[in-house]
């Protein structure tokens, strides 16, 4: 069975490059573009993993998560945050998390960003 990623990033042009290359490497990919998509979604699908941006307008992705997170049928889903507020320099300098959380730059290569994808997932690279 594939497994299922669901995007979440108010710039339509980071979820298409996403899921472009995440799809040609057989995952079933969904994408939101606001809180109440990615809930919805989230809701139906049950996701292996969510990769969230940070910075939306209205809900973001801390308080976004937080929801998730309480929610008895998304809480167990992992998150991915997606962010163009650091680069992949700072990400790397914290081991890839920033406090508890994993989190991706916008600004790393995309096989890099797959293969975090992969590795959360835990499918070898």
């Amino acid at each position: 069975m594939k497994k299922k990623i669901l995007l979440v990033d108010d710039e339509k042009n980071v979820t298409d490059i996403l899921y472009k290359f995440l799809s040609r490497q057989g995952f079933k990919v969904f994408t939101a573009a606001d809180a109440e998509g990615c809930l919805k979604i989230a809701r139906q699908e049950v996701p292996d993993l969510i990769v969230l941006d940070v910075m939306m307008p209205g809900i973001d992705g801390a308080d976004l998560a937080h929801n998730l997170q309480e929610d008895e049928k998304t809480k167990n889903i992992p998150i991915i945050f997606l962010t163009g507020a650091v680069s992949e320099e700072e990400v790397a300098k914290k081991g890839g998390q920033i406090g508890n959380r994993l989190f991706i730059s916008k600004f790393s290569d995309i096989n890099e960003q797959i293969n975090k994808i992969k590795k959360v997932l835990g499918i070898s690279t």
